[in-house]
């Protein structure tokens, strides 16, 4: 034995290629309450997506029903209910399913007034088109001042046309977006499944981030929008707007948004609710479930039916304007020691500092996340029960926050490498020539030898693989028992080729 061990042979110790990332702690399930607990709960099991994913679509989608029908009011200051919300997760990570189950009731709604629009442009043409022969004889019959015709001319009601029906938006440019909110309904959000198409396109040219930026953090406080155009009729304002958004990115474009000075700018990233959770591919094998029978869901698609259904509370301006959400004596002491705790760590050497944008805004998220917990669960005040439940989940925002401060930044070169060792190591690959890996490689290794040859040198220089002439390659065991030790296992019988040449034998 003693012999073997002196002539066994060493290998180098790798040096990572990522930054070094903790494991994410659990989501509080618990203080979503039993219907919005419970509907995420339904999600997981039947989408099997990690318990954070399924919770950011159902709390983005019950905010965007809730937040035309409360503010909350606090020392006099008014905090609207709208949540912004940004996922992170990997293409073929089941987000956008687990997104249609959370808006299904959300679709509905949109459906219903589409329909409902049709009919309703209709009777306004005909009224439009009656007023203006009305008008018209009215101007070839009256005599006398022009004062006695603006008199007769009221006299008449101009129909007012419709609201445009968009209650949901996926990929609109600010100014569309803004456009929609002017002319249409006031509470909408913006959803999409594929962030990278808003923050790769038109939204973000160097000319369009900034304003697009700014013009969404003002939605996010709850700010007037303004519109001033020198054609005629483009020019518009309107008060009591609101929009919920939730974005689901790849990492990929993660990294780029995250470290995006102008998105870090403005305290525009810091309103966001981020979470980047792990992957379960690999792991979801094959379940006989039906979301559309599951109670829990069905009671939660009630509730959202029901709040996207009430007529919304406007002013005598006919601007949006939800009741207050008042603070109980007890919630507001709970609020006010869960704010001093957080800001007591923004100072040099506490624990927030690194992320002091995001945490700042982070007593504030508290008193929105209760607020949408007191509309879904027609409490009409704020209760301590319901701020102590809202500080749980935005404290597991900060935990979540700082453990993703750092790998914003990793480099996109390094992530594809990994991805390659990644493949390699599932495929059992664990020795190899260039040439083979350009013929039967992953997609993305085989888009030039160039490629090949850069993402095999940076798996070599890191010691994930060892070369002698850059032509042969094999997986450093070293290398290969990190990685195996950081996946979840697989059911046996399933993985037996690779965990053999991983030599697990368990």
């Amino acid at each position: 034995m003693t012999a073997a061990f002196l002539t066994a042979p060493t290998y180098p110790e790798p040096i990572p290629l990522q930054p070094s990332l903790d494991i994410a702690k659990p989501y509080p399930m618990e203080a979503l309450g039993a219907l919005l607990g419970g509907a995420t709960a339904a999600i997981i099991e039947a989408v099997q997506v990690p318990d954070a994913l399924a919770a950011q679509s159902v709390l983005a989608a019950a905010a965007m029903a809730a937040q035309p029908h409360g503010n909350v009011l606090r020392a006099g200051q008014v905090i609207p209910l709208s949540l912004f919300v940004l996922t992170v997760a990997e293409s073929g990570d089941r987000k956008s399913a687990a997104d249609r189950l959370a808006l299904s009731a959300h679709h509905d709604r949109q459906r219903q007034l589409l329909d409902h629009y049709k009919a309703e442009k209709k009777d306004y043409r005909d009224k439009r088109d009656a007023y203006q022969r009305c008008r018209e004889l009215v101007l070839d019959k009256a005599k006398g001042s022009p004062e006695g015709m603006a008199a007769e001319l009221t006299k008449l009601e101009e129909p007012a046309p419709p609201l445009v029906p968009f209650i949901l938006a996926e990929e609109p440019t600010m100014e569309g977006l803004q456009k929609s909110l002017l002319h249409g309904h006031p509470s909408q959000g913006l959803f999409s499944d594929e962030g990278g198409q808003f923050f790769g396109g038109h939204a973000s040219r160097p000319e369009n981030l900034l304003k697009t930026a700014a013009g969404l953090s003002k939605l996010w406080d709850g700010a007037p929008i303004a519109r001033t155009r020198a054609a005629e009729g483009e020019s518009a304002s309107r008060s009591g707007c609101r929009l919920s958004l939730h974005m689901m990115i790849q990492p990929i474009v993660a990294q780029g948004v995250l470290a995006s000075p102008i998105m870090q700018g403005q305290g525009f990233l810091a309103r966001f609710l981020v979470a980047w959770p792990q992957s379960l591919a690999g792991t979801r094998f094959y379940r006989n479930a039906d979301p559309m029978n599951d109670s829990r869901l069905v009671r939660y698609w009630q509730c959202m039916a029901h709040l996207l259904s009430l007529a919304l509370p406007l002013d005598e301006a006919g601007q949006l304007s939800p009741p207050a959400l008042p603070l109980e004596h007890e919630a507001l002491a709970a609020w006010i020691c869960t704010h001093d705790a957080i800001e007591g760590e923004l100072g040099k050497g506490g624990d927030l500092q690194e992320i002091k944008p995001t945490a700042a805004k982070g007593a504030e998220n508290v008193l929105r996340i209760a607020g949408v917990l007191a509309v879904i669960e027609q409490t009409g005040a704020i209760t301590q029960p319901i701020v102590e439940r809202a500080a749980a989940l935005v404290h597991w925002y900060l935990a979540e926050a700082l453990r993703l401060c750092s790998p914003a930044k990793a480099e996109p070169h390094l992530t594809q490498a990994q991805r390659l060792f990644d493949w390699l190591s599932a495929k059992g690959w664990q020795s190899f020539e260039s040439r083979a890996l350009q013929r039967e490689g992953p997609r993305f290794a085989r888009k030039s030898a160039t490629q090949r040859d850069q993402l095999l040198s940076v798996l070599v220089e890191h010691r994930y693989l060892l070369s002698s002439d850059g032509r042969q390659f094999r997986i450093n065991p070293m290398a290969t028992a990190a990685t195996v030790a950081t996946k979840p296992a697989a059911p046996r019988g399933l993985t037996g080729d690779i965990l053999a040449t991983t030599g697990d034998k368990s």
